[in-house]
């Protein structure tokens, strides 16, 4: 046993209950599909990319939840992880198995999708598609990926029973999406921090707000994706004004692969250095 037999294992598992064909074949369908309907709207491929990565931030995380809310939660409230933990294996090799089996599922998904589209791009749109686009939006995506099922699976590790694992998992969505983006107005971050300073006294800089708006993977993403437009900004006023140019931390597309990096890495290790002390039983 070990980390390669825990890996393999769980990713033998999650086919066998038609979850990995499921989450790749859904996602690829419907970046697919972007792909195809823009097809007579414009004539360069990046543009459809551009409404893929909103696709992408917001229905992926909401695809790969079935296959990462019972990573460690289903085995707990099913009693095997007193087997799996029992056999020689250390919760380290255990915990970081069902990890990376979970975001290599994830990243595959996203590779596949990359792929149909870039085929799409290839065969119908009338610009020819620029191949380094689609691999920045595939590294972008796939590290986008990461973090979410990283977070998914920390959630997971922290709960004991499926039901309490699913409401964690679609929380933790709604905070780092919906939530922080401020989608519903009453319900967002912008008014709890605008709550909490109006309670202190204080005001924040602008650029504060930015950098505490640009701290969650959704957002992260979304920023990032700067890298693969470009040179071609002015081509579309949606494009050009995905981002304003300021000297702000927040605006600067390099720290916004860093906080994605944190989340797929950080906070899978913070979700280990707890699940190392609960009970499992």
């Amino acid at each position: 046993m070990g980390f390669a037999t825990v890996f393999k294992d769980d990713v033998r598992n999650a086919a066998r209950s038609y979850v990995v064909v499921g989450v790749i074949g859904v996602f690829a369908a419907l970046v697919s599909l972007v792909f195809i309907a823009e097809i007579d709207v414009y004539d360069a491929p990046f543009r459809a990319i551009f409404d893929a990565s909103f696709l992408l931030f917001m229905i992926f995380p909401l695809v790969i939840a079935p296959l990462t809310y019972l990573a460690i939660a289903g085995d707990r409230s099913r009693g095997t992880i007193k087997f799996v933990l029992g056999l020689p294996n250390s919760r380290l090799e255990y915990f970081f198995a069902k990890y990376v089996s979970r975001a290599t599922i994830a990243v595959a998904a996203v590779a596949i999708a990359t792929g149909s589209a870039f085929l799409i791009a290839a065969l119908f749109y009338v610009e020819s598609p620029d191949f380094v686009r689609f691999l920045k939006f595939l590294g972008l995506s796939a590290l986008f990926a990461m973090a979410m099922a990283g977070t998914f699976v920390t959630v997971s590790a922290m709960t004991r029973t499926r039901s309490r694992a699913m409401i964690g998992v679609f929380g933790a969505y709604f905070v780092l999406g919906p939530f922080w983006l401020g989608f519903i107005p009453v319900i967002g971050l912008d008014t709890v921090v605008d709550a909490i300073t109006s309670a202190l006294g204080v005001e924040l800089a602008e650029s504060t707000r930015q950098l505490i708006g640009v701290l969650s993977p959704s957002t992260a993403y979304l920023e990032s994706t700067e890298l693969i437009y470009t040179g071609v900004f002015e081509r579309y006023r949606a494009i050009s004004s995905i981002r304003s140019e300021t000297d702000y931390l927040a605006d600067r597309t390099w720290f916004a692969v860093l906080v994605m990096a944190a989340w797929a890495t950080v906070v899978p290790l913070l979700g280990f250095l707890r699940f190392r002390s609960v009970e499992v039983g």
